[in-house]
């Protein structure tokens, strides 16, 4: 049997309805996302902070090698190609340290983007291409990798036959 409510007793159930939902959104969904807010507006100033302490970090040990003469300061500016070169001989390094054997390595002349653009061809195992990418990231020379690709075959020790695309920025 429907109950039948008079306009203003429809009114006070629809006001009350609202007043319940605005009191269980104030007290159990607001606080927690209130408190996320402000522990992730805590995490951003400590980030902050911890900026300018490197900024100011930075600044002291480059004025520190100016005047020690560690860093000598180079006074003309390194063409594209003498950096191509510095890199392609960083990466021979880094392929001989790592035991891979080198198949070819290839310059790509891409003018549009602002580092250099290596392909990389090579075979060796696991171990071996561990090896290469360890001593990759600890080149002076940010070296990222584009593309991967691993192919061999099964067995206790595979031969993998390694291609990349890599991209090196000064």
């Amino acid at each position: 049997m429907p109950i039948k409510l008079s306009e203003r007793e429809k009114n006070l159930a629809i006001l009350t309805l609202a007043v319940f939902t605005l009191y269980v959104f104030l007290q159990y969904l607001l606080p927690p996302k209130t408190n996320e807010i402000e522990r992730l507006k805590d995490k951003a100033r400590n980030a902050r902070v911890e900026l300018k302490i490197a900024e100011g970090k930075k600044k002291i040990l480059e004025t520190l090698e100016k005047t020690s003469g560690l860093i000598p300061q180079r006074e003309t500016a390194v063409s594209k190609e003498e950096r191509a070169l510095e890199v392609l001989k960083s990466l021979s390094n880094a392929i001989t340290r790592s035991k891979l054997d080198l198949i070819t390595i290839k310059p790509i002349l891409d003018a549009g983007t602002e580092g250099t653009k290596f392909n990389l061809s090579c075979a060796g195992s696991y171990k071996n291409l561990y090896d290469f990418l360890m001593i990759l990231y600890k080149l002076r020379t940010l070296v990222l990798i584009d593309a991967l690709d691993v192919t061999g075959g099964g067995g206790a020790k595979p031969v993998l036959n390694i291609s990349m695309t890599l991209t090196a920025y000064y």
